[in-house]
């Protein structure tokens, strides 16, 4: 018999798998045995703190950057879409996220897609433990942005509940990859910066109220 890779895991490997049961579906659904879902209460302080950031700087033209390099993966992806419906070869997986982003999009507003994209570097900025992986990340980042539409999600009939339940509906792992490297590509220059700054002004903050504190603490 042999056990589960995962690290603080003992029931037994699945299969040919050196992993369980459990930690091989995680790793399917979420690029990394250990990594757990980033749910949408988790991720809404983030996308609030990319609105207060939009609202203070309405000026700024990144907004229109970032919308605009969403539009050109959509694109992108639709050329793709095109390409294989007029019975070009391609790469299946590449047509299947080129699907994903293009259903997306006319689903969901741009402005959306890049809070949603920011707000996901904000969190790996924030709380770095909470991502096990690069992958766990990437595949944590498609989660939360296909999210943001229902046509990615199902529903079933739970009889002991005696309510109707949603379903994510999950794709195959090289097809996360693909499309994670996109909004990655896409949205993590402007999403790390994003986090430097407002890790920047987090430690003046901390830094004016030790000072406030040592000025208090000096009064005769």
């Amino acid at each position: 018999m042999k056990f589960c890779h995962a690290l603080g895991c003992h029931d037994e490997a699945a299969g040919f798998s050196n992993l369980c049961v459990h930690h091989k579906q995680a790793l399917r659904r979420h690029g990394d045995a250990l990594q757990t879902t980033i749910t949408v209460h988790e991720l809404r302080p983030y996308v609030a703190r990319v609105k207060a950031r939009q609202a203070k700087n309405k000026g700024s033209e990144l907004w229109d950057i970032l919308s605009a390099r969403w539009e050109a993966l959509v694109g992108h992806s639709r050329g793709i879409v095109e390409r294989y419906a007029s019975g070009a070869p391609g790469v299946r997986h590449e047509r299947m996220a080129a699907q994903q982003v293009t259903t997306l999009a006319g689903a969901v507003p741009a402005d959306k897609v890049v809070r949603t994209a920011l707000a996901m570097y904000l969190l790996a900025q924030d709380r770095p433990t909470r991502f096990l992986s690069e992958r766990g990340f990437r595949f944590e980042l498609v989660r939360r942005v296909r999210g943001l539409s229902d046509v990615n999600a199902g529903t079933y009939w739970d009889h002991k509940e005696g309510r109707s339940r949603r379903v994510y509906r999950d794709l195959p792992p090289r097809v996360v990859e693909v499309m994670g490297a996109w909004l990655a590509e896409t949205f993590g220059g402007a999403g790390l910066v994003l986090a430097s700054k407002e890790r920047e002004e987090a430690q003046k903050a901390r830094d004016e109220h030790q000072r406030l504190a040592a000025a208090l603490g000096g009064l005769q």
